[in-house]
């Protein structure tokens, strides 16, 4: 069962839970009471003292300077205290009304707490973090890697909020905003747990994307390969990855297909004797970022320029596979 589909089974329970009880979710009801998220301006949060009627339970907004407006209290410092700790001032400013108050506080919305998730991850965005989030979660919440991932997650930390626990963390001298480096193998793959660190508010993660060659025609697992950026690949590296030959593949008459320049569409075909290279009597080629290595049908009738050609249409169709 999918993460998706787990989250829609919870969220259907909930509702049948309320039709059964013969209630309907308010916004309280759905709010989240978590003590100790540390809230922030424009956050949005409800505040109910049972022995006041007079303070309605609703939303109230965080203003930009951190303070809410509250009746018989007026402007209320919020922001930068916890959901615990503003509950047990609003006690204190009430007891002079109350005897012994009780208050309750309740986060509604959370707007001050913002993670930027942008580059080669399926729903790129913002998202409120709303709590402890670690790396790979706000990764998870864009969608996930898309195929052509590329090696690094880099990290860009602000200033205030604090420093990012990693050993490669860079620091700008002059704005004092922090970023480093995490490899995607050991965040996915959970080689090294402590790349997955917390995330902090107003931190923007990007994801890079990857080099990518491909490797088409007679081969047993057509499709393109992702290229780190500090590992070179041969071409008999990459039919390797393309789990060798295909039956009747034409293995002296194969082709790299590689970009006259990088803004140009156009491509030179290079010849390559495969079958020369396994057996020792030619050098084998370096394999470059977008190239496409060509192997024909040793049975079609032109197995040269025009069959090659052709071939590029069958890139776009082609799953991307990890592992370089």
């Amino acid at each position: 069962m999918t993460v998706s589909r787990v989250f829609t089974l919870i969220a259907l329970c909930g509702v049948l839970v309320f039709l059964a009880s013969g209630q309907t979710p308010t916004e309280t009801q759905r709010a989240t009471t978590n003590p100790g998220y540390l809230i922030g301006p424009n956050d949005e949060i409800s505040v109910q003292v049972l022995e006041l009627p007079e303070i309605p339970v609703k939303a109230y907004r965080v203003d930009s300077d951190g303070t809410i407006n509250l009746p018989l209290a007026g402007r209320v410092r919020a922001a930068g205290l916890t959901l615990d700790q503003f509950e047990k001032q609003l006690e204190t400013t009430f007891h002079a009304q109350v005897l012994n108050p009780h208050v309750s506080v309740t986060l509604i919305s959370s707007k001050s707490q913002p993670v930027s998730v942008l580059g080669a991850v399926n729903a790129p965005g913002t998202q409120q973090i709303e709590g402890s989030k670690s790396l790979f979660d706000v990764i998870a919440g864009a969608g996930g890697l898309k195929p052509e991932a590329g090696d690094t997650v880099t990290i860009t930390r602000q200033k205030g909020e604090g420093p990012i626990n990693l050993p490669d963390a860079k620091v700008d001298p002059v704005t004092g905003v922090t970023t480093a480096e995490v490899p995607v193998r050991d965040l996915v793959d959970l080689h090294s747990p402590a790349v997955n660190i917390a995330v902090q508010p107003h931190d923007q993660v990007f994801v890079s994307t990857g080099r990518v060659f491909y490797v088409i025609g007679n081969v047993r697992k057509q499709g393109g390969f992702t290229l780190s950026a500090k590992k070179r690949v041969s071409a008999l590296e990459a039919l390797s990855l393309a789990e060798g030959f295909a039956p009747n593949a034409a293995a002296g008459s194969a082709r790299i297909l590689r970009r006259v320049n990088e803004n140009d569409l156009e491509r030179k075909q290079i010849p390559i004797d495969l079958k020369a290279i396994l057996k020792g009597k030619k050098e084998d080629i370096q394999i470059f970022a977008d190239d496409i290595l060509y192997i024909p049908n040793s049975t079609a009738k032109v197995v040269a320029a025009r069959s090659a050609e052709l071939a590029l249409g069958t890139i776009s169709g082609l799953i991307i596979w990890r592992g370089l």
